[in-house]
């Protein structure tokens, strides 16, 4: 303590005590909280937990300055002393208090912009493993914003022994404001969780929302008797729908359930009310909106006139600036349609991957990024930026921000497709979550058998890397490819970059435990039996059939019968030897049939149906016809020999 000179008191809780100190470093007002420790064992555990804590790095969170352990002789203690930010402005408290007083409603477009902030805090908390475990309006914090011209919230005074998986080492409970605890933790003595956080936030807008008809004493009793029957909550929503709209009340609702409540992150994925408050307050634009109220640069036109410099300049200057970026972006996307030779240079693309991600919400900067990416990876060599996390990383966030866009996740399927060309890139793409955006946009339009189509094709180049189609196995990725196949059947497109998808999906091993459930098998015949005349879905079905074959015995006798997909069953091996007929004058094609055609006759009891389907003289015609391909004869002669074999009758010894 000796870097602090003590101000003055001004709190006072069962195991700590807080001090306004002036630091003798810099100058600057802060904060102590003195924690009393039962002996150096637990000092020594507080310490380590606070480490965490003092990493916490969120627009929206305050974290520790510093902290240390102290022995202090007079008292004969051991305690933990905390150092955080000093705000004059006061805590949330102060804001419901004023309301109180008043008897007026705190406005919802206001409490709208706390909800986002607050779920933006929980969410980064809870994602570093760390609870805040005392979350109420006194914790959190009002900070002026000059430039915003208003305040925001900051949530604080996070407290030791708040990291998850050491919640069993902490049994601090405090009798004072009991009425924020959740009700396991009163009940059964249980361990901070997420959930208890989640509960806590819901007291925090219970608070706000009650502020102006329930005094602090009646709202704590009112609490208390919720926790004990939480039907009581609904007679207390009788008075907030006055004030307040049934979206908020809903959200108070699910933070308050006593079971299954939602975790700050679904909220914040699946929840539209918190979605749009999230869009108030958006961490990530920030800085941003401080850039737009500062008023220091004037909105102007797209230099069309000038050259292309001209316009990344402009996009430079007015990067803060959703409408200004979008028309200079979609005005460069026209160009490269113009010119056979548009091109930018590294900073060019930087500036478009900064603008995307400076403007993530905004829809059509991110389809016209996507666009341009599109046009410069045709004249990009394997060194381009496009190539680098650089670039690739604002990808998957895009998506994700705009899942619902079906132009935006067309575009950037298409893409993610062509960055994959690069294994590099690929596996870089992975990291970032490509996969999983790829497959959500799947899932989620599969309806809409365009997009269905590049998905598909997305996942082929992508899960052709080694750890990307593990990455697809544990998020079901053959599960969603035979669906959209299933609807799909008629689309030969769909056909043909589904059969390619599962063709990249059956390198890994884990996919043949749900092949048969899947009827994968079947439906990549029945793509045959409908498209039979288009060469490409042909060659991908027979190349992941035989992929499917070549380590896996059921999936061979699946070719030769299997039931349809719409009933019945259906038999291989004829429509097969139907689409040769077809194609045999398609190198491409025969060299994926005869590959199918030599992985089945590696099964001696399948040679014998082979040789009913008069086989081997289909594969004598190939032998002739392709004598000088090497891809072709090969696996011709491999499987004329093994069908030659089982047809010849044993050898009787002497």
């Amino acid at each position: 303590m000796e870097n602090y000179k003590i101000l003055e008191q001004i709190g006072k809780g069962v195991q700590f005590t807080l001090y306004k100190v002036e630091s003798k470093i810099d100058g600057k007002i802060y904060v102590v909280k003195k924690v009393e420790c039962h002996d150096e064992s637990q000092a020594n555990l507080a310490f380590r937990e606070a480490v965490a804590l003092q990493a916490l790095d969120h627009p929206y969170i305050s974290g520790y300055k510093e902290f240390f352990v102290t022995w202090e002789k007079e008292e004969s203690s051991m305690y933990m002393v905390i150092v955080m930010e000093y705000f004059p402005k006061g805590h949330l408290g102060n804001v419901v208090q004023n309301a109180r007083d008043k008897k007026q409603p705190i406005p919802e477009e206001t409490i709208k912009k706390y909800i986002g902030q607050l779920m933006e805090a929980l969410v980064y908390s809870h994602n570093k493993n760390i609870l805040h475990r005392d979350l109420r309006v006194s914790n959190v914090y009002l900070v002026e914003e000059p430039l915003l011209q208003e305040d925001i919230l900051i949530l604080g005074d996070f407290t030791v022994a708040s990291v998850m998986c050491d919640t069993r080492t902490c049994t601090r409970r405090t009798n004072k404001l009991t009425n924020y605890l959740a009700p396991e933790l009163t009940e059964k003595a249980a361990d901070f969780s997420e959930a208890t956080d989640v509960w806590s936030l819901g007291c925090v807008l219970f608070d706000l929302t009650t502020a102006s008809f329930l005094t602090e004493e009646e709202a704590v009793a009112r609490l208390g008797e919720v926790r004990e029957d939480p039907y009581k909550l609904e007679e207390v929503f009788e008075d907030v729908a006055k004030n307040y709209s049934g979206d908020l009340i809903n959200l108070i609702r699910a933070l308050l359930k006593r079971n299954n409540r939602p975790t700050a992150k679904d909220l914040v994925e699946k929840n539209l009310y918190v979605k749009s408050c999230i869009e108030k307050s958006d961490a990530s634009q920030l800085e941003k909106r401080k850039r737009q109220k500062s008023g220091k640069r004037v909105k102007g036109p797209v230099p069309k006139e000038g050259n292309v410099l001209k316009v990344m300049e402009y996009i430079a200057t007015m990067v803060d600036f959703e409408e200004c970026v979008a028309e200079a972006l979609e005005y460069l996307v026209e160009l490269s349609k113009q010119d056979d030779n548009f091109n930018l240079d590294i900073n060019g693309k930087r500036m478009i991957k900064a603008a995307m991600r400076n403007n993530l919400p905004i829809k059509e900067i991110q389809i016209a990024g996507c666009n341009l990416f599109n046009c410069l990876i045709i004249s990009a060599n394997k060194d381009d930026v496009i190539f680098t996390s650089e670039i690739i990383s604002v990808i998957p966030l895009a998506m994700e921000e705009h899942e619902d866009c079906v132009e935006l996740q067309q575009v950037a399927c298409t893409l993610l497709m062509a960055i994959a060309a690069q294994d590099s890139a690929a596996s870089i793409a992975g990291l970032y979550g490509a996969i999983e955006r790829v497959l959500s946009a799947l899932e989620k339009h599969i309806s809409n058998p365009e997009l269905c189509s590049t998905a598909c094709h997305a996942l082929w180049s992508l899960a052709v890397n080694e750890n990307n189609v593990k990455i697809a196995s544990d998020v079901d990725a053959m599960d969603k490819v035979c669906k959209a196949l299933k609807m799909h059947m008629n689309s030969a497109e769909v056909a043909e970059a589904a059969s390619a998808a599962l063709l990249s999906l059956t390198l890994n091993d884990k996919n043949f435990d749900f092949i048969g459930d899947l009827e994968c098998v079947a439906l990549l015949i029945s793509a045959i039996d409908t498209h039979c005349k288009n060469a490409k879905v042909v060659k991908n079905a027979c190349l992941a059939l035989a992929s499917l074959v070549e380590p896996d015995e059921e999936s061979a006798y699946r070719v030769l019968t299997d039931e349809a997909p719409d009933g019945g069953h259906i038999a291989g091996i004829p429509k097969i030897i139907k689409a040769y007929e077809l194609h045999k004058d398609n190198a491409e094609v025969v060299a994926s049939i005869v590959s199918l055609v030599m992985e089945l006759a590696e099964y001696d009891e399948i040679c014998v149906d082979l040789e009913g389907y008069k086989v081997k003289s289909t594969l004598r015609e190939v032998q002739q016809k392709f004598v000088r391909n090497e891809d072709i004869m090969g696996p011709c002669e491999k499987a004329l020999a093994k069908l030659q074999q089982s047809s010849s009758p044993p050898k009787i010894s002497a």
